[in-house]
Parts: C-alpha cells; sequence; structure tokens
C-alpha cells in the first residue's frame, strides 16, 4: 500500500526531491530534500528564476519576473510583479497557496527591486513560509 505524502514528510528516514542549486551533500550523489515544504520552497524559486524558454524539454515552464525587472518603474510595478508570480504558480505549482507578496527596494539601491513571498501548501495549510527574491539575480541568471 503506498505511503500519503504526509507519512513521508514526517519519516526521517525517507527524501522528498533534489535541493537547488544542485550540489553534491555527504550521503547522497546530490542534497535532497526532507519534506513537502522544503521542497515546495526549492520549486517556487526554481519557477520563479526561470524564463519561459531556458527549460530544455518544458520551454514554457518558468515566470516572466526578468521581463518586469527591464519595464519603466512605476506605481504599477508591484501589481505587475504579483499577477505574473501568481499566475506562474496556479500554472506550475497549484498546490502552492501564495498568501501575499510584497514588492521591495533598499535606500541605498533604490534601482535594485526584491519579491517576498509569503505561501504555503496545501499538504500543510497552516505551516506558513517566507522567500525573498532578488530580481537583479533573476535578470542576471544565465
Amino acid at each position: 500500500m503506498p505511503r500519503s505524502a504526509r507519512e513521508i514528510d514526517v519519516d526521517p528516514r525517507t527524501f522528498v526531491g533534489l535541493s537547488f542549486p544542485l550540489r553534491a551533500d555527504n550521503i547522497n550523489n546530490f542534497a535532497l530534500t526532507k519534506n513537502s515544504i522544503q521542497q515546495a520552497e526549492h520549486n517556487l524559486k526554481n519557477l520563479l528564476l526561470t524564463h519561459p524558454g531556458e527549460r530544455v524539454g518544458n520551454v514554457e515552464f518558468g515566470c516572466r519576473l526578468r521581463e518586469v525587472c527591464f519595464e519603466q518603474r512605476d506605481d504599477d510595478l508591484p501589481d505587475k510583479i504579483e499577477e505574473i508570480i501568481i499566475q506562474a504558480v496556479t500554472t506550475w505549482l497549484p498546490y502552492i497557496n501564495i498568501l501575499d507578496i510584497e514588492t521591495l527596494s533598499e535606500q541605498d539601491a533604490p534601482n535594485n527591486i526584491f519579491v517576498k513571498i509569503k505561501y504555503s501548501t496545501s499538504l500543510n495549510a497552516e505551516t506558513f513560509r517566507q522567500i525573498t527574491i532578488d530580481t537583479g539575480y533573476a535578470a542576471t541568471r544565465y
């Protein structure tokens, strides 16, 4: 009988998926994630930092976050960023529930845009996580 995702999450002997960026660890050939919430974080970062057309074998996968980095900065920018993130997550990672998206910049570097995303997963709806994406990194990642 197959085990449920919840059973796998609480079993310390199992792994859920690959940790990104890909790297070796002391136990396996690749570093792995231990539960679904860790894997969701890696999947979300991977999605947001991948531009459509970059992924071999699935050229539609990705998020247009890089395009927004080069648009004119105005009051509509946070709404544009939120819209493309929600669209990408809804399409590719429907098990991730976006709770809040904030667009931030630093006072000493006003042209650097950071996106803070608060989310949960359908498997762990009560567990909230947060990541921050540096869109400058997204713009220069090749």
